[in-house]
């Protein structure tokens, strides 16, 4: 755990973070852990409503045909899975860097969302009655992505320390989750360095070089490099093409 992070947490999140860990720690495959997080995370901070979504990209998590849902979110995912995802305001690029930070992020904490993930939260998790949205985001065996939404019907959001909190116990899920079985990593991403199979990830995921620049706080003129070196590695021809290849492999694993 780290120091700068931990050092301000009360004990009462140490407790909870240890006791979430001591409930995932039997688990022997993914699915089971999925279980097991989810109800742990009810029992050990009283989260009724949660998801757990994965993907072999960051947005491609959001994807996910068959995720994991308890609470008041079961009955509405059918219509999530429809369409809505595509808008989800922590599919962002924005999210992306903001968790990449933090691992854990509530959904007042982005800024200046674009129009799409504003009518999301208006039209689908407010018409809901779903008042608060966080996220933890979950680093899986062969490089995939875990998404695990915590909603709020009770107009009660995470608070800071206790969100803090849920940071550390990502990152810490992340380590245990990465020892679990597991798909592969994707082709794709096989013959790449990990800056470029990151950027590949972005691009698949529909970002532009100014956005990835953005993201990744680095030049534009190393992202157009990598976004170079990423289509000749794959043999694929353009964005387009490279974006079918990684859908392609998503779609298999799943």
């Amino acid at each position: 755990m780290q120091r700068s992070e931990s050092s301000t947490l009360p004990s009462r999140e140490y407790d909870a973070i240890f006791a979430v860990l001591d409930d995932c720690a039997q688990a022997a495959s993914l699915p089971e852990f999925k279980n097991l997080l989810m109800d742990a995370l009810h029992r050990r901070y009283r989260f009724p409503n949660t998801t757990f979504l994965t993907g072999a990209t960051f947005r491609g998590a959001f994807r996910d045909p068959h995720p994991v849902t308890t609470g008041r979110i079961t009955p509405i995912i059918d219509e999530y899975t429809a369409g809505w995802y595509a808008d989800d305001m922590f599919a962002t690029p924005q999210s992306y860097a903001a968790l990449a930070r933090n691992r854990a992020i509530c959904h007042t904490s982005l800024r200046e969302l674009p129009t799409e993930a504003v009518t999301y939260l208006d039209r689908f998790l407010y018409r809901h009655r779903l008042k608060s949205a966080s996220v933890l985001h979950l680093a899986l065996a062969g490089r995939s992505h875990a998404m695990v939404g915590i909603f709020d019907d009770e107009d009660k959001s995470v608070p800071p320390e206790r969100l803090a909190g849920l940071g550390l116990l990502a990152r810490q899920l992340s380590t245990f989750a990465q020892t679990l079985p597991g798909h592969d990593a994707p082709s794709w991403r096989s013959a790449l360095t990990p800056r470029q199979a990151q950027i590949g990830e972005l691009v698949a995921d529909g970002q532009t070089n100014e956005e990835i620049a953005a993201t990744l706080c680095i030049g534009l003129d190393t992202v157009k490099k990598h976004v170079s070196a990423v289509l000749a590695v794959t043999k694929t021809r353009n964005r387009v093409e490279f974006a079918k290849l990684v859908l392609t492999e998503e779609l298999a694993r799943a």
